[in-house]
């Protein structure tokens, strides 16, 4: 058993140092951790249960009671508010929403799902990608957004119950209007706008266009 009252991380470890059950803001720890505010925290490797919950790097699940503000994640990602990371690796759910630079995995929020690059599976009830369109870079992968779906651009599959609005779209686009600057696929919808094709710019139910773009020289 440890304990320590140095600086910000004071903290309860039943175990060997850093290994063990931890009560407090310890700044390491391998296995199973209970804090209200993390503070100065650096690596996590178990499992984590904070109210704020914000360490450098978080291996394993991780559950936020408010916010969930690790920098790099590994694992299984739980917060009931509103979540933030640079990198995450694995599933990240969120009561409200999560935005994150990097996201690789599957992607579940309540309100908004957003980052600069979402490589997998990404599903909000409301929208995917509008909390800053200068952050959504790239969709690959597979989106579902209720009432829409934007980003830059999306290679994959984009399905929205009213609006998808990608400036480059590779794939296929599902919802009841759908527009693209530069279109490689298909739209389906009760109005599809591509802008790159030369004379059916906008259709009822199906818009297409095969063609790749020409790289610049």
């Amino acid at each position: 058993m440890s304990f320590s009252t140095f600086g910000q991380n004071r903290h309860l470890t039943i175990g060997i140092k850093n290994n063990g059950i931890c009560f407090g803001n310890s700044k390491k720890n391998n296995g199973i951790r209970l804090n209200v505010s993390d503070k100065e925290t650096d690596t996590i490797n178990g499992i984590n249960l904070s109210v704020f919950s914000k360490a450098t790097m978080a291996n394993g699940f991780n559950l936020g009671l408010i916010t969930n503000e690790n920098k790099y994640v590994n694992g299984l990602l739980l917060n009931v508010i509103t979540g933030e990371s640079k990198k995450l690796n694995g599933v990240v759910i969120s009561g409200l929403g999560y935005v994150g630079e990097e996201i690789n995995g599957l992607g579940i929020g309540g309100f908004a799902m957003t980052g600069y690059k979402l490589n997998g599976i990404f599903l909000s009830p409301i929208v995917i990608g509008w909390y800053n369109r200068d952050k959504i870079k790239i969709i690959n992968g597979f989106a579902i957004g209720g009432f829409g779906v934007i980003s830059n651009k999306i290679n994959g599959l984009s399905i929205s119950i009213v609006q998808n609005d990608v400036d480059t779209l590779n794939g296929v686009s599902i919802a009841l209007t759908n527009r693209a600057s530069i279109l490689s696929g298909f739209q389906f919808g009760l109005w599809n706008v591509a802008e790159n094709n030369k004379i059916l710019k906008a259709t009822p139910i199906m818009n297409v266009n095969l063609r790749r773009k020409k790289p610049s020289r």
